[in-house]
């Protein structure tokens, strides 16, 4: 019975080494003759470790909300060499490629409406949706916290008298 039994055994482990040796040819023959490296002009060296990342931005709130065509998205990584740049289409819906596990700052900015900057981690094939406002002609103030103040006691003085 003991004979019988450690046979059976060295038969098992003769087969599952045979086995995982074809495991391990087929895998080798496949990734030799597998996918093409994709390789980005920004970075110039070859990597298959990208997320999708789906940005979707709109102006507005609630229903009355419309996507936004054209408006540029930069993505630069933080602790990466990688850049990549888009533009949303008619949808304003813009997918990026960027490497996983790795920080990057996304800026959302044009002429029209206020801009984004957002810091985060690649964790997988994420989506993010933006809903951005429409800069009016005299109530964007561009200059420093204290300009901004004196801005508006001016204003409140002019109210007052």
């Amino acid at each position: 019975m003991k004979k019988i039994s450690s046979a059976i055994v060295k038969i098992a482990v003769v087969v599952l080494a045979v086995f995982s040796l074809i495991i391990a040819a087929n895998a080798g023959y496949v990734s030799s003759q597998g996918n093409p490296v994709k390789i980005t002009p920004e970075q110039n060296s070859p990597t298959d470790f990208y997320a999708n990342i789906t940005f979707q931005v709109f102006e507005g709130t609630g229903c009355d909300c419309y996507p936004i065509r054209g408006l540029p998205i930069n993505a630069t990584g933080r602790d990466t060499d990688h850049f990549t740049s888009g533009v949303t289409d008619d949808r304003g819906v813009c997918v990026l490629q960027l490497e996983f596990d790795k920080t990057y700052r996304v800026t959302m900015q044009d002429a029209n409406h206020e801009s984004v900057m957002v810091d985060f981690v690649v964790i997988d094939n994420q989506a993010f949706t933006f809903h951005l406002k429409i800069v009016q002609g005299g109530s964007s103030f561009q200059g420093t916290f204290l300009q901004m103040l004196l801005h508006k006691f001016g204003f409140t003085k002019k109210i007052i008298t």
